[in-house]
């Protein structure tokens, strides 16, 4: 293994199967992860908007005739950081066979896909990284990537008999998890309840139905809010919530209306997370797209108390989707949304830092005005 005939190349048709096992291979090292097939491979990249092959950079052991790395720019878009718009490339995937690791490969892929980046005319790229882990100090700030933002992971237990059939060790924690996940719902909904204000709210639980009317209303209302969202055009919508590839990507869209008019939303995913060590595994929903128009609330309180009811309905939805374990990234100044999840007893975990590398001489990022907003197909890979 120490002399390694390693190629680099841009993806050529017929190895989709090898970069889906190489995903597995990588992210399973720890134990943890999704199962990513040939057709979610697919999906997730040859179909996405403005696929092309030098996308997703490749290195390969000729001897072996095995792909062993991959690195993947995906998506390239305009999004908009403290009102000024930017050609951005998204790095995503970034893995490396277990029995190749820290021998340059990593880096080497990286520095293909900043080159390609630079081609495009992409004025930023932007990726997210364990703020302690290997990649971030040995690949990503030698490459000149900087930190920008810090994730933080929510986690709630909507659905108690899921989460106790997938995972049967949580048993002995049932009483806990009672208290975290329904004494809170019961006691907010109580308030609510009680509050004038609300008297004219409602809400809707749509699977995998009024598509369009939830782009038209998230592109609406999130924009005000939060700095690098990009807007959604009807290619992208359906390629990331009409044409997907299995039962867990469908999504469901709660929508929150005051006087029938829609003023805040999310959507709901799935993923099946694989224990390859126990050989089980266990569902965990996603919230994507979390908003809500502040302009409609008279007072903080209330809007407190709005974040709150969206919550729980987006927990309803997560019950009745059959998720025992929901997650949420909330970038750092989203503090109206934290401290909401405080309130409803979320746990809250570090999560990944967000990282950025301007690909111009003359761009500055400068300090966020808004939260920003992170799309989860760059902090978890899945649009």
């Amino acid at each position: 293994m120490n002399m390694l005939n390693i190629i680099y190349r841009h993806y050529q048709e017929g190895d989709a199967p090898q970069l889906a096992d190489l995903f597995n291979r990588a992210f399973q090292m720890n134990g943890l992860s999704v199962i990513r097939t040939t057709k979610n491979w697919y999906w997730r990249y040859f179909q996405s908007p403005g696929f092309e092959p030098e996308m997703c950079q490749i290195a390969e052991d000729l001897d072996n005739k095995k792909i062993v790395g991959a690195v993947y720019v995906n998506l390239i878009e305009k999004i908009p950081f403290n009102g000024n718009k930017y050609l951005v490339g998204d790095i995503n995937d970034v893995s490396c066979h277990p029995d190749y690791i820290k021998r340059g490969i990593g880096t080497n892929l990286m520095k293909l896909s900043i080159n390609y980046m630079e081609k495009k005319g992409c004025d930023i790229s932007i990726l997210t990284a364990d703020y302690n882990g290997h990649a971030r100090k040995k690949i990503y700030l030698r490459l000149g990537y900087f930190d920008v933002d810090r994730a933080y992971a929510f986690i709630q237990f909507p659905n108690l008999f899921k989460l106790m059939k997938d995972i049967l060790a949580s048993l002995i924690f049932f009483p806990v998890f009672f208290t975290i996940s329904y004494l809170p719902r019961i006691l907010n909904r109580i308030i609510i309840k009680l509050n004038p204000f609300f008297r004219d709210f409602s809400f809707e639980i749509n699977n995998n139905r009024k598509h369009f009317e939830y782009m038209k209303a998230v592109n609406k209302i999130m924009p005000n809010y939060y700095t690098g969202f990009p807007i959604y055009d009807k290619r992208k919508f359906e390629w990331a919530r009409i044409k997907v590839p299995a039962n867990q990507h469908r999504p469901t869209y709660v929508l929150i209306k005051k006087d029938n008019r829609i003023i805040g939303g999310a959507t709901l995913t799935h993923q099946n997370i694989y224990n390859s060590k126990r050989g089980s595994k266990f569902r965990i929903g996603l919230i994507h797209d979390l908003f809500l128009d502040k302009t409609q609330f008279n007072n903080k309180r209330n809007l407190h108390l709005g974040y709150i009811y969206l919550n729980d309905k987006i927990i309803k939805a997560a019950t009745r989707r059959k998720i025992g374990i929901l997650t949420h990234l909330v970038t750092f100044k989203d503090y109206e949304l934290q401290r909401a999840l405080r309130n409803m007893i979320y746990l809250k975990l570090r999560g990944e830092t967000v990282m950025m590398k301007t690909l111009k001489k003359k761009i500055r990022i400068s300090k966020f005005k808004k939260p920003l907003f992170l799309p989860s197909y760059v902090s978890i890979g899945v649009p």
